[in-house]
């Protein structure tokens, strides 16, 4: 009999062998794939499915991290596996499985199959997105024109981009109907069905008929908001009046008369309408100021519910930048305040996430730096900028957007690129968050934003200059810290007494796990040991490829732009047969034979600091269950009365086969979908709730965790949420 299982091993591993082969040939011929659906986005735990235009027999897959081994965080994770065929009668759907994998971001995906072979698809591993309906917190939103391609707003809800407004020209009396061709009814219909709140954009000069309530313009723009009727809430009136080179004849007097007419028309039609004006961008001005005082005079009628603006700048003076703009959040509150009146304010053309974004060149000052150089903007720090400034909402200024557009490199073909996850786990961390206060570093280049979601503290920090780096010491939190890095990957973070460690580098960093506000301190000169921030998979099955990508974080800066401390791992202890990637930590290894088997891992830094992680690896016989187990872990443990909580928990199978999850333990109001593993609830009630999740596979193996919630009162009104969870259409169960 040992001599049939052994056989059997080996005929496992010749296959293996081939297969490893296979990856490293080049294309024979060309796999024919089809667009990527939501430009590339799959979610982590779930398959990947890809529709080809050929229908081959089999389908072997490489996932290797798109940035290499010493940029962002990510530590050159390679995965190699066979995934399954579909056949359909005009191609075949591939499934390609993710349970094994731990890593969010951003991946370059290559396909080999006897049909042909694709390299070089981009595609980012995500979360799904929670909705959050048409009032959310969201602070993301862009600014666009209609996109021609048909799947744009199921692209960017999946970015988590919760807003997004268009113009709609109102220099005719009959310009505001154009809002009524069916590309635009397309557009917000698809908007809605994945809980993207649309705006329409009145912009331009007066209409002739302005003055004129019962003519031919308001006839018009009460026949678009009657068509628009529950489905667009929000407007926009006027853009930059106070600059006068989009509101002609630059007679704010006719402005108020004109926006006094469209809050009566829209109102009339939907109560429930909420309007922002004007799109300011000097802060306290004429025009400002007799928009304040209509409204003041008009104290029954609510001319505007937002105070929109553009630009903004940090403290009590006008500050203007190289173009002449931008306005003083103080100074837009001060005059708002001379006439007893208060509004939120929204940042209405942020500027976008581009090499030195839109009106000022690449080294010039940033719009929310106070005069100090910030050569490149991420969406991330876009919105942190704003939001610290006191904007309640952030719209980049992505007119006519596409991918390019968040990305450096020129992108007509719309591929995933690593700035567009920037913005996704930007949203996946501030969705339900919002702006606290500002950090008080003692360092120039250094900027950090501190964030509460609930009761739970969320520091967003980064350093403003490309190539300095500095470790920063976290003091007093009183909490477990996780970090996750730009693209949502999670480090929980080694305390140091009341002391914890990490490095501050170029693009944006998450702490959180702590509700109080610790202070921070900066320092290059000690060296910290690198420590394990990954939990080691547990269980092999025999003939099947065991797969774990150990990684270990060192604080240490590198003085390089977003490289990794260079970190070498090595197998100290290991069964035969195990292989590790020196540079990037991955373990692989086929087992031979049932057992417990002993593995220890180092990591070790250029200066010799070393850790190790030893654990214990129980591999199943070929007539023996492997047990599932947990590779995920949630994102956050903190919730709040009114705002949706969700985890997405995945587990892994050796054998592959069919899992299902369960809630065993948890409040009421929290729920599980039983094939994905995803929770999701919107709390209704205070405390701190024991939560167990299990998962089961088919031959009745199970693995549990658990985690406590904790829920504080928000003090928010009942949220307006749609499904549990945006799906991705694609993924066929």
């Amino acid at each position: 009999m040992r001599s049939i299982v052994l056989l059997a091993v080996a005929l496992v591993c010749a296959w293996q062998a081939i297969a490893l082969f296979n990856f490293a040939q080049a294309d024979a011929a060309a796999l024919t794939v089809d667009v990527l659906p939501n430009g590339g986005l799959f979610i982590l735990g779930d398959p990947i499915r890809i529709r080809v235009a050929q229908t081959p027999s089999f389908v072997r897959y490489r996932l290797t991290d798109a940035y290499g081994a010493a940029d962002w965080m990510v530590n050159g994770e390679v995965f190699e596996g066979e995934g399954s065929v579909q056949a359909e009668p005009d191609g075949a759907w591939l499934s390609l499985p993710t349970d094994q994998l731990t890593r969010y971001g951003f991946y370059r995906l290559n396909l080999f199959t006897d049909r042909g072979n694709s390299g070089d698809l981009f595609i980012g591993l995500v979360d799904p997105i929670l909705r959050l309906g048409p009032d959310n917190r969201s602070p993301i939103g862009f600014i666009i024109a209609i996109d021609p391609y048909s799947e744009f707003a199921s692209q960017i809800a999946h970015l988590g981009v919760k807003w997004v407004h268009f113009d709609v020209s109102v220099d005719a009396d009959d310009s505001v109907l154009e809002a009524l061709r069916s590309e635009v009814r397309a557009f917000v219909a698809q908007a809605l069905a994945h809980d993207v709140t649309p705006i329409f954009k009145l912009i331009g000069g007066a209409p002739p008929g302005a003055e004129n309530y019962t003519g031919a313009f308001y006839q018009n723009l009460r026949s678009v908001a009657q068509a628009y009727r529950g489905q667009v809430r929000y407007w926009i009136v006027g853009n930059e009046i106070d600059g006068c080179g989009w509101w002609r004849p630059c007679d704010f007097a006719l402005y108020a008369t004109f926006l006094r007419g469209v809050a009566q028309t829209l109102r009339e039609v939907e109560p429930q309408t909420r309007i922002l004006a004007a799109d300011f961008y000097q802060g306290d001005s004429a025009a400002l100021r007799t928009l304040l005082e209509a409204q003041q005079q008009t104290p029954d009628l609510a001319l505007f519910d937002v105070l929109s603006v553009h630009y903004l700048e940090e403290g009590d003076g006008e500050a203007p930048s190289p173009d002449g703009c931008c306005g003083s959040i103080e100074t837009y509150r001060q005059a708002m305040q001379h006439y007893g009146i208060t509004r939120p304010i929204w940042n209405t053309e942020a500027l976008s996430p581009l090499r030195g974004g839109i009106h000022w060149p690449a080294n010039e000052t940033s719009y929310f730096r106070g005069g100090e150089a910030v050569p490149l903007l991420s969406p991330a720090k876009t919105v942190a900028g704003n939001l610290a400034v006191g904007a309640e909402k952030i719209f980049f200024f992505s007119y006519n957007y596409d991918q390019q557009l968040l990305d450096t490199q020129e992108n007509p073909a719309r591929t995933l690129t690593e700035r567009a996850l920037t913005v996704r786990a930007l949203a996946d961390h501030l969705q339900t968050a919002t702006h606290h206060s500002r950090v008080s570093a003692s360092l120039a280049f250094v900027e950090g934003h501190f964030f509460k979601n609930g009761d739970e503290t969320i520091l967003m920090i980064w350093s403003n200059e490309a190539n300095r780096d500095v470790k920063a010491t976290l003091h007093g939190a009183d909490g477990p810290v996780d970090l996750f890095d730009p693209l949502g990957n999670v480090y929980p973070l080694r305390a140091d007494g009341d002391r914890v460690h990490f490095r501050v580098h170029y693009e944006p960093q998450f702490l959180r796990g702590f509700t109080n506000l610790p202070t921070l301190t900066f320092e290059n000169e000690t060296n910290q040991a690198p420590f394990f921030t990954s939990q080691p998979i547990t269980t092999a099955k025999v003939g099947r490829r065991y797969y774990y990508n150990a990684e270990a974080y060192d604080p240490d800066p590198t003085g390089e732009r977003n490289a990794l401390s260079p970190l070498t791992y090595a197998l100290e202890q290991a069964p035969s047969g195990m292989q590790i990637d020196t540079g990037g930590g991955v373990l692989t290894w086929t087992p031979a034979q049932p057992g417990r088997f002993a593995v220890r891992v180092r990591a070790e830094d250029p200066q010799g600091f070393a850790a190790t992680q030893s654990f214990e690896i129980v591999v199943a016989g070929q007539n023996e269950n492997a047990a599932p187990q947990f590779l995920s872990r949630p994102r956050t443990t903190f919730g709040a009365v009114g705002l949706p909580f969700a985890y997405n928990a995945n587990a892994t199978d050796p054998e592959q086969g069919t899992l299902v999850y369960q809630l065993t333990q948890g409040p009421t109001w929290l729920t599980i979908d039983s094939a994905t593993g995803y929770l999701y609830g919107v709390p209704n009630e205070t405390g701190a709730f024991p939560v167990t999740v299990r998962v089961v596979d088919a031959q009745g193996g199970e693995a549990e965790q658990q985690f406590t919630l904790r829920v504080q009162d928000a003090g928010l009104p009942p949220p307006v949420i749609g499904p549990h969870r945006i799906h991705l259409p694609w993924v066929r169960r």
